[in-house]
């Protein structure tokens, strides 16, 4: 795969899990308490960086290619 297609496809899974996990919770989200959106925010956030950093480790490495 080119690097070109494994940035696009990267960026593809994080939106995905990030419009997963924020339609997800929107529902429960009380938009008066700013805490809660905070957190509510910042947990869509980390799913976005949990599954990057997932991708990134499941693909192979292209430091020892020659």
């Amino acid at each position: 795969m080119t690097p070109k297609a494994s940035s696009a496809r990267l960026t593809l899974y994080i939106l995905i899990a990030m419009g997963t996990a924020a339609s997800a919770g929107l529902p429960t989200v009380d938009f008066s308490n700013w805490r809660e959106v905070i957190g509510f925010a910042l947990s869509v956030l980390m799913t976005g960086l949990v599954t990057a950093r997932s991708y990134i480790d499941q693909s192979p490495n292209q430091v020892d290619k020659p």
